[in-house]
């Protein structure tokens, strides 16, 4: 920027937007004219590199709520390694441990505050499972059908990750009455055991 004096243009917006972020301003201690041009160089530079400020968002608080859940960044491959090693190594416990923490995390959205714990846990679960190109879950009356196909998936973390799921569904009061589970896909289909609607 040049030394020179700025030219200001008056922008027109709600009121109740605007007093609202002076008082943010004022939290930050900016002045509103620096807090609104930060936010404009911010909007115009996302735009400049092909981003949506609303997707942003809803990424980072994707990304604060796998970190409350208890979620950790890691490589894939190293995941899928670890995946490899467990199964090869103690099978039963390995699907037992996903089975165990499927049940714990539906657990914590059904005791928590979300009007729809199941709606609330899906929704998370296809935010959080990037690694797979194609992720469905449906549910239908009493009926949940899960559909999940990645080619990157091997056989180790397939079978585990299916465990994952059922234990979430038991959770949510959930049986599994058809699964269909290979390398890089899972069909589950479950059916409610008590009010799940």
């Amino acid at each position: 920027m040049s030394g020179g004096k700025v030219k200001r243009k008056t922008l027109v917006a709600r009121e109740d937007l605007v007093n609202r972020l002076g008082l943010m301003a004022k939290k930050h201690g900016y002045t509103l004219f620096r807090l609104v041009n930060e936010i404009l160089e911010l909007a115009i530079q996302a735009e400049e590199e092909g981003l949506n400020l609303r997707r942003i968002f809803e990424d980072s608080r994707t990304l604060k709520s796998a970190k409350q859940a208890g979620f950790i960044l890691g490589l894939e491959s190293l995941w899928y390694d670890m995946a490899e090693l467990a199964y090869g190594k103690a099978r039963r416990k390995a699907v037992k441990s996903w089975f165990e923490a499927g049940k714990w995390l539906a657990k914590r959205y059904a005791t928590g505050d979300a009007e729809d714990p199941f709606e609330a846990f899906k929704n998370r679960l296809e935010s959080f499972t990037w690694n797979a190109p194609e992720l469905s879950i449906e549910r239908s009356g009493k009926e949940v059908s899960i559909r999940i196909v990645s080619p990157r998936f091997p056989e180790s973390y397939t079978v585990l990750y299916t465990a994952f799921l059922e234990g979430a569904l038991e959770a949510f009061g959930y049986q599994v009455a058809e699964r269909e589970v290979s390398r890089g896909n899972i069909r589950l289909k479950a059916v409610g055991r008590g009010d799940n609607e």
